[in-house]
């Protein structure tokens, strides 16, 4: 807030406050007429509190940047547990766990990215978008930054969009929350 009162930015943000903390913050953000631009948290079909975090942002007046939206490659679809990243990755084990309950999520997002001749990759994070988040997908090479900027020119429908909601509201296990994220 220091800085924006000296002229140095047209706005703040934040990483990885929960629906609480930005609560909070924006309202100290507000009591000094500092605007608040953009909260950035990890979200995805796998993440808890999605609900949560969008109605926050809304109330505090900022976007949500979603980092992380391919829940760290998990949604690209092409893990299993007979195909985990390989020994010695902590991915590994953390795949581990959550694909059993994964997989009709990961079934849903497969049908729905055969019926928009599309990848689940690209739906994965389409349904973000849809979501009003800003998306930011890692890579590691060229054909995997091409395959995330295909999912910036088209639209989900409502219905399918609906669709993976109800389908990653049934996952048992989602993702953990990042230590660094508050309430």
């Amino acid at each position: 807030a220091d800085v924006y009162d000296e002229g140095l930015c047209e706005a703040v943000g934040v990483s990885n406050y929960g629906p609480v903390q930005l609560g909070r913050f924006a309202e100290r953000m507000r009591e000094r007429d500092v605007p608040l631009a953009i909260a950035q948290v990890q979200y995805s079909l796998l993440t808890a509190k999605n609900d949560e975090i969008i109605q926050a942002c809304d109330e505090a007046g900022c976007r949500l940047v979603s980092y992380s939206p391919l829940c760290l490659g998990l949604l690209t679809c092409k893990y299993d547990l007979d195909n985990l990243p390989r020994q010695g990755n902590p991915r590994r084990q953390l795949f581990k766990e959550l694909l059993p309950g994964a997989r009709p999520l990961l079934d849903t997002l497969k049908d729905v990215a055969r019926d928009s001749n599309r990848t689940p990759t690209q739906v994965a994070i389409n349904w973000a978008m849809c979501k009003g988040t800003v998306p930011i997908p890692g890579c590691r090479d060229l054909k995997q930054a091409r395959e995330n900027l295909g999912a910036a020119d088209f639209r989900l429908s409502s219905g399918a969009v609906d669709e993976l909601d109800r389908a990653s509201s049934g996952v048992s296990k989602k993702m953990i929350e990042n230590i660094f994220q508050t309430k």
